[in-house]
């Protein structure tokens, strides 16, 4: 995505008009895509395909008249953007692996003119230090036409193609991001060697040479060894919005113009000077930035990406008020761009970043720069927002506004957390991972009504089955992960599924991945039912050392147990919905053994709590939360347990990720109203100025954590009680939980409308409102024990 200026004018098209003519055009695919492609794999001669490396190809050709449509099928490896007649018109391929290597289908006629036009793409391979999520064979870039006549268009060894050698690699370590990195090399651009207009028909492309076919490239289903197994693709390109960052906060040997960064203004750096500025986003954001420079030969603009400053040394991740950097550090992954010394220059990395702040530092030579611009061009997945959440309280009006910054700030994490998969997090790993997902995806469900990203997690994660029988914790990826019980939590997102999105024959389609999961378990059980300690990272939650819960020397867990005791749960009702009533009934005798071991081993009477270990003293919030909800401890004295949970400091305490799980077992203790008290993590936040959920803390690592988002599904789940009360969301069920709260009004799609809610406390404690039900649907509301059937349109609650 580097460009070129003239005249002043961006010889470019905006991407996010160009997004909105974007679109798969599934019933566009020919039969001849389900087999053997009629065009090849290409690859540059020049350049190792193997190694990082970024590539051009172009393929002029000559119309007499304009065609009704032409559709064309495209692909690249590792990503790859392509262009016609300088217009960006698809980029890819989608997130997949091997087996499932997606490709791009776009009707490109609304970009060609009569005469002479141009196709060019722009590939990037990574070589050694891949994003952990993206997978690759070798360089590599496919376009086929659909329709026969324009055949010619289709990659062989007539297209041109180069090697930008302009582009070399910024291999991320620790020192620069301050943990665990799986995001891949970012990118130093040396301008003097870089292929200026490679997607414009002005450049001379004669001395390019031809390129060099690979292989033909064929399906996923063709019945021939292939290396990538061609698929289409199935989910939206993210949208893409323009954005002029908020404020430039510190500037040191250079002097920035007052309008600049909300406008565009020219901002000169002396000859043989170093300086730096720092600009604030206002908010993390995941965006393209777009640095367009003039003259300065040779200088270098090192652009950091920072999604926080430190105080002090970065190590201990103490950062404070997010809006104060004085005295602070900025550490963070950088591009270096070198400039040539050309006029108007457009640089901009070829993948998103993440970051809140920039931190551009400056080095010219001989000559001085100019900055014409900075901007950034914004990457998210197409939510689109359509829920609506407000409480107001009487006595405490600043709690209004509290909840609703706290609803806000979930949303947009969650979409910086949504791209081509659900993410973990958009600065440090970009992985998707199951324990994240299952948050993301149920945060998704109910504020967007969108079921696509969390029904691509389900399927994505069955992909990763391995010999023993579970999943990869992260897929897709490069570098296998795994954490036996996030398979569990696999079981559960497919239970949600069921629940929530009316598409039966895909959970049908997952049983035997379930039933794997559940025999890797069953496996290891002991003649007791007990399971002995899985292999691998038994991760639960970061307040766990190494985020592992306790094992006594023989190997017992009480989590462990109590999650496999949960996994048989959840497939007892997946097998009832859509599989086979007599393993249904054997889960659930499975299911009842375990259940009575479990309370036989853990509970300490003494403590009136489960132990994390047989016969000892440790205790944690997570197993006590998993014995409730697994309905180990029920009626009154699980009430008993969640209230020690809620004020027992010296147990092991939840994080925020597992905050989920905590707040889901009030609900499961019928003590909904006690959530709006546990929402202390999320308020403590607030008071340092976060501008997204954080992956633990204050002083975590991630300042952008999916999993931090629950409250914008427990918000709608907990107080204004909304929830699926049969599978496929044929029945919903609303249960109110007011605590202290005096109105509450809420809004959640529903695939034949919207699920409304407006109900308030009159004086004698009594609730009235409307709640508003959509077409072909039951439903039904709790109110102070009794239940009220509900029909479709409005209902009008008096006094109940």
């Amino acid at each position: 995505m580097i460009n070129q200026l003239k005249n002043n004018k961006l010889i470019v098209v905006f991407l996010f008009i160009v997004f909105t003519q974007l679109s798969i055009i599934a019933n566009a695919q020919k039969e001849n895509l389900t087999q053997i492609w009629p065009a090849k794999w290409i690859q540059a001669q020049s350049g190792s395909p193997k190694d990082y490396a970024v590539f051009h190809f172009r393929k002029t050709f000559v119309l007499d008249t304009i065609p009704d449509r032409l559709i064309i099928h495209t692909s690249g490896d590792t990503r790859y953007q392509l262009y016609v007649n300088g217009q960006l018109v698809t980029w890819g391929p989608l997130t997949g692996d091997l087996r499932h290597w997606y490709y791009e289908t776009s009707d490109i006629k609304s970009y060609l003119k009569i005469g002479k036009n141009l196709i060019a793409a722009v590939v990037q391979n990574y070589g050694s230090h891949p994003p952990d999520a993206r997978l690759t064979v070798q360089t590599g870039f496919l376009l086929t036409a659909d329709d026969e006549k324009f055949q010619f268009l289709n990659t062989n060894s007539s297209w041109k193609a180069i090697h930008n050698t302009a582009y070399s690699p910024n291999f991320i370590d620790k020192s620069q991001i301050n943990g665990y990195y799986g995001g891949g090399s970012r990118e130093i651009i040396n301008g003097a060697n870089y292929v200026w207009n490679w997607q414009s028909l002005s450049l001379n492309d004669s001395l390019w040479q031809n390129a060099q076919e690979i292989e033909t490239a064929f399906s996923k289903s063709c019945i021939w060894a292939s290396r990538w197994k061609l698929t289409p693709r199935t989910l939206p390109h993210e949208t893409l919005s323009p954005n002029r960052l908020k404020a430039v906060l510190k500037a040191e040997n250079i002097i920035i113009p007052d309008k600049f960064p909300a406008e565009k203004a020219d901002i000169k750096v002396s000859a043989n000077t170093k300086a730096r500025f720092v600009i604030d986003n206002g908010c993390e954001t995941t965006a393209y930035p777009y640095l367009i420079v003039s003259s300065g030969k040779d200088a270098v603009v090192k652009i950091t990406y920072s999604e926080a400053a430190y105080i002090g040394d970065p190590k201990n991740n103490q950062k404070g008020n997010r809006n104060d950097i004085n005295g602070k550090t900025f550490i963070g992954y950088f591009d270096k761009i070198i400039a040539d010394g050309g006029e108007n220059r457009m640089y901009c990395p070829l993948w998103w970043r993440a970051f809140r702040f920039l931190v551009v530092d400056i080095e010219t030579k001989e000559s001085p720069l100019i900055i014409h611009d900075l901007y950034t061009v914004r990457s998210i997945y197409p939510f689109e927002k359509k829920s609506e959440f407000a409480i107001s309280k009487k006595f405490n009006p600043a709690e209004n506004d509290t909840i609703q910054k706290i609803f806000d700030i979930g949303i947009r994490t969650i979409k910086l957390c949504s791209h081509e998969t659900f993410i973990d997090c958009p600065y440090y790993e970009e992985s998707q991972f199951q324990g994240d997902t299952r948050v993301a995806a149920m945060v998704s469900y109910f504020n967007f009504g969108d079921y696509r990203l969390g029904k691509n997690a389900i399927e994505q994660f069955s992909w990763s089955i391995n010999d023993e029988g579970f999943l990869s914790a992260r897929y897709p990826t490069n570098s296998f992960y795994y954490i036996p019980n996030f398979s569990i939590y696999w079981i559960g997102m497919l239970y949600d599924y069921m629940m929530y999105a009316d598409d039966k024959e895909f959970v049908r389609s997952k049983l035997q991945i379930m039933k794997s999961i559940l025999n890797y378990f069953s496996e290891r059980q002991r003649p007791d039912g007990t399971v002995r300690k899985p292999d691998y990272h038994n991760f639960i939650d970061w307040s766990f050392p190494k985020g592992e819960p306790p094992f006594d020397k023989n190997g017992y867990s009480a989590i462990v147990d109590l999650h496999f005791l949960k996994a048989l749960q959840w497939a007892e009702k997946i097998e009832q919905y859509v599989g086979d009533q007599k393993i249904a009934k054997g889960y659930s005798v499975k299911a009842n053994q375990l259940k009575s071991v479990i309370r036989k081993l853990y509970w300490k009477p003494d403590l009136e709590l489960f132990t994390d270990i047989p016969n000892g003293n440790k205790i944690s919030q997570h197993t006590n939360c998993m014995a409730i909800l697994t309905e180990v401890s029920t009626g009154k004295e699980a009430q008993q347990v969640m209230q020690k949970v809620l004020e027992n400091e010296n147990m092991t305490q939840a994080t925020l990720y597992w905050k989920f799980y905590l707040n889901e077992a009030l609900v499961k203790a019928s003590m909904g109203n006690y959530y709006l008290k546990s929402l202390d993590t999320w308020k403590k936040l607030l008071l340092v100025n976060v501008t997204t959920w954080t992956e633990t803390g204050d002083r975590g690592r991630s300042e952008c954590h999916a999993w931090g988002s629950s409250p914008n599904y427990h918000f709608f789940k907990i107080i204004a009680g909304i929830d699926s009360d049969a599978p496929g969301f044929k029945k919903i069920k609303i249960e109110p939980n007011f605590n202290e709260t005096d109105t509450i009004k809420a809004k959640v799609p529903y695939r034949t409308g919207e699920i409304k809610v407006f109900l308030y406390k009159n004086t004698n404690a009594t609730v009235s409102g409307v709640v508003e039900i959509p077409d072909s649907t039951k439903a039904y509301i709790m109110l102070h024990g009794k239940k009220i059937s509900l029909h479709a349109g409005n209902n009008y609650i008096m006094n109940k």
